[in-house]
């Protein structure tokens, strides 16, 4: 499984770092289509669960929902930015909508749909609004996915190693050690980037730290609550040896949108 990882590695990590480098639209379209394959898995793991969702309603709303969320970011003020409150509330109304014209009518399917568009959509679509903050947002978003690569990886050697508390039974493989370690690892990073971040003194960092180690370890544990309820192990093998898509970007679905309103807030 290593070879695998590594080889997945090789390409991803470059073209990760190429759209965040350029940034705006480009990284926008990136993101949008980690949104779009995480979708699908989502929608694919659930139908093996037997967990109804409504495919046309979660990639109507699941594809719109980003573009309101970002032309209403930091730099693109354009019209559609404004009615952001509109295509939210469009994110339930229709799938309820469609639930009461359908031949066999379950109130679980608007509710998963929903619920996928919230938690991967307008998650993910707050990444490139850090991107775009000024004057660090390059660097900034450097640092958070760095900080996640170098938690996560501390968890899981400190857990291998060390780790005898379970953490959660969501996740039986995570332990308290690795979650103490990520979070001590997180803080080590952050201190790192803040020599380089403007108006980042050291307890600034660390309290982002604190914010980017706990939201991503427990959108970890949602994520895997997700694949435990529907009985699967990987969202997909898409990456090889890393799983699906969305494995892989599970930890920036709590930590894109609250790293960002922290951001926006407290500078």
């Amino acid at each position: 499984m290593l070879l695998p990882r590594l080889i997945t590695a090789l390409f991803g990590i470059p073209l990760v770092a190429a759209f965040i480098w350029i940034g705006g639209i480009p990284f926008f379209l990136f993101v949008l289509g980690v949104i779009i394959f995480s979708l699908y898995e989502y929608y694919t793991v659930m139908s093996i669960g037997l967990k109804p969702v409504d495919p046309v309603a979660l990639f109507i709303c699941g594809i719109i929902l980003p573009f309101a969320v970002f032309f209403n970011g930091n730099f693109y003020p354009l019209n559609i930015g404004v009615f952001l409150p509109l295509f939210v509330s469009l994110c339930f109304i229709l799938p309820l909508f469609k639930e009461l014209f359908a031949a066999e009518r379950y109130l679980e399917r608007p509710a998963y749909t929903s619920f996928g568009i919230m938690l991967i959509s307008f998650g993910l679509a707050h990444l490139p609004l850090i991107r775009d903050l000024r004057p660090d947002g390059r660097l900034l978003t450097f640092a958070i996915i760095i900080t996640v690569w170098v938690m996560d990886t501390a968890a899981y050697f400190v857990g291998k190693k060390f780790g005898s508390n379970k953490l959660s039974s969501v996740s039986p493989k995570k332990t308290v050690e690795g979650f103490l370690a990520a979070l001590a690892a997180a803080a080590l990073t952050m201190w790192i980037f803040h020599f380089y971040l403007t108006g980042f003194t050291p307890f600034y960092s660390f309290l982002l730290a604190m914010l980017i180690g706990l939201a991503g370890q427990y959108s970890d544990l949602a994520e895997s609550l997700i694949k435990r309820a529907a009985g699967v192990k990987d969202s997909s093998n898409i990456l090889p040896g890393h799983g699906g898509v969305l494995d892989r970007f599970d930890s920036y679905l709590f930590i894109a949108p609250l790293a960002y309103y922290f951001l926006i807030f407290t500078r």
